[in-house]
């Protein structure tokens, strides 16, 4: 992966805990971004509760794209998994018979 150097400043304290606890800072700072880039991003989009996958909601215009929020376990969740689940519980009331 190609990287960029960019230079940055932290508080002189910060920087001497870091150093004392051989924190690497560059990947520290890299990991701070990648995770605040992720919030950023999901709050346009979100992620299924189970797999992870990054879908918008489903709204009431659209009820068969997206994310399924799934009562009373209330999660969002995909329509695959969705479909998996429904179809564990189905298979499960069966054997219950």
């Amino acid at each position: 992966m190609d990287k960029k150097q960019v230079m940055t400043s932290i508080d002189i304290g910060l920087h001497q805990k870091a150093k004392e606890k051989l924190l690497n800072i560059s990947g520290v700072l890299e990991n701070a971004l990648r995770e605040r880039l992720e919030k950023i991003e999901v709050t346009t989009m979100d992620k299924c509760e189970i797999c992870k996958r990054v879908l918008p909601k489903a709204t009431a215009e659209n009820p068969d794209k997206g994310l399924i929020w799934l009562n009373p376990d209330e999660i969002w969740i995909c329509p695959k998994c969705f479909s998996d689940k429904s179809r564990k519980l189905i298979a499960g009331a069966r054997h219950d018979k």
